[in-house]
């Protein structure tokens, strides 16, 4: 975040300097100040002083670790904020006001450049009175366990995510449900994620919560409330495994679709990309007339498409650079169940001969043809044709992330 003083209407042989003391008596932040006699400190105000022995001065200043330091030090400048619930009072404003005679106030706007730079207007402070600055609306949250700047974010398509590099971040005001984040996990908030859909309002928590006994373990919970109705919510805690996932991004996190094709949509949020071949992977959580019950069977299907026709889920993945599977579950009591799956592999054995690589395909574990008995006409009628019983590039097989195929490799792209 960046404050910036323009012009003054000071000359330089009588300028003015900005000096901030934070709650802990830190002086100065970095300017050249003597001493702290001359300064005070509010809950909520910061003072401005004109000085007069100030040999040069730079028109323009740039202070903005003014409110880093602030917030390491655990400085409240939010109380008084105005409620951020629900995105709402999101545009940062600050005012200098003079002290006790309460002069109009001079605001600072959020910069038309950045969402975090704000810009400091032309204003004539008089000799001798002193200013206080007052935050009256901010955009970002504190926290003073990992001393970062954590900016909230918009919320667009019903999706908002507060995320800065797996740190802590501070969520209470963010939180539609009224459901304390502390009293539900088992460590401190990283990530939150809010997806609203059909009258839903789904928010996503995962912690820094490390399990000794479980690297993948993931501390995850999901509260889910009706809109409107915020005081009665449904707390789930996932029981799958996530840890060590490259998480992907807040829009391609959700979805709202029937997997258990019961004629109700239900939620799935992708647990990122797991291992060399980047698999992905989803909580599922599939609704009920008396809510939602999470589905762990569904986690274990990796880049899984819905091909609601005929009622299955399909799968499929790299095993390795030669080798590539396909699958299909069927949904059996609210349980995933792979009853079919074709694999295709090479048998290096005959290269040791000085014969050539046999590239071998199976169902289930049985043989069902190879490269070295069927000619690549008859291989491709089996893989991919209109008679095929896999049909391997047809539309059914697209996956849910970013509609890709393994046939042609766009399961590897990014949406």
């Amino acid at each position: 975040m960046r404050l910036t003083a323009r012009s003054t209407p000071f000359a330089k042989e009588d300028c003015m300097l900005y000096y901030i003391v934070n709650a802990d008596g830190m002086k100065g932040l970095g300017t050249a100040v003597p001493d702290g006699k001359d300064f005070d400190v509010f809950d909520h105000f910061l003072i401005v002083e004109k000085k007069e022995d100030c040999k040069s001065m730079s028109s323009k200043m740039y202070i903005h670790w003014i409110f880093a330091a602030l917030f390491v030090t655990g400085l409240s400048l939010c109380n008084g904020c105005g409620d951020m619930r629900d995105g709402e009072n999101m545009q940062p404003t600050v005012e200098i006001q003079e002290n006790k005679e309460m002069a109009p106030a001079v605001e600072l706007q959020e910069s038309e450049e950045t969402a975090s730079a704000f810009e400091m207007p032309e204003a004539s402070l008089e000799e001798g009175k002193r200013y206080e600055i007052a935050v009256k609306e901010i955009s970002i949250m504190d926290d003073p366990m990992a001393g970062t700047i954590h900016k909230i974010p918009k919320e667009e398509n019903g999706i908002l995510e507060i995320y800065a590099g797996r740190d802590v971040i501070t969520i209470d005001k963010m939180m539609t449900a009224q459901v304390s984040p502390q009293e539900i996990l088992k460590g401190n908030p990283v990530i939150y994620d809010r997806f609203r859909v059909d009258g839903w309002v789904f928010e996503w928590l995962i912690s820094d919560y490390y399990d000794e006994d479980n690297w993948f373990a993931e501390d995850g919970i999901l509260v889910i409330s009706r809109e409107g109705s915020a005081e009665d919510a449904q707390v789930i805690h996932v029981t799958a495994e996530g840890g060590y996932a490259t998480w992907v991004s807040a829009e391609n996190k959700f979805e709202y679709v029937d997997v258990n094709f019961d004629g109700l949509s239900d939620l799935l949020i992708c647990t990122g990309h797991h291992g060399n071949q980047g698999a992905l992977t989803y909580y599922c959580f599939l609704q009920t007339e008396n809510g939602f019950v999470e589905a762990p069977s569904f986690t274990d299907i990796p880049n899984p498409a819905v091909d609601a026709e005929n009622q299955l889920i399909l799968s499929q993945w790299r095993n390795s650079a030669a080798s590539h599977s396909w699958a299909e579950y069927k949904c059996q009591n609210n349980t995933y169940v792979r009853y079919r799956v074709l694999c295709e592999d090479v048998d290096f054995s005959g290269m040791n001969n000085g014969g050539e690589e046999v590239w071998v395909w199976t169902v289930n574990d049985e043989e069902v043809t190879r490269s070295d008995e069927f000619s690549e006409e008859e291989i491709a009628e089996f893989l991919y044709g209109e008679n095929s019983e896999w049909k391997l590039a047809d539309d059914r097989w697209r996956i849910l992330y970013n509609d890709g195929l393994t046939v042609d490799y766009s399961i590897y792209s990014s949406p």
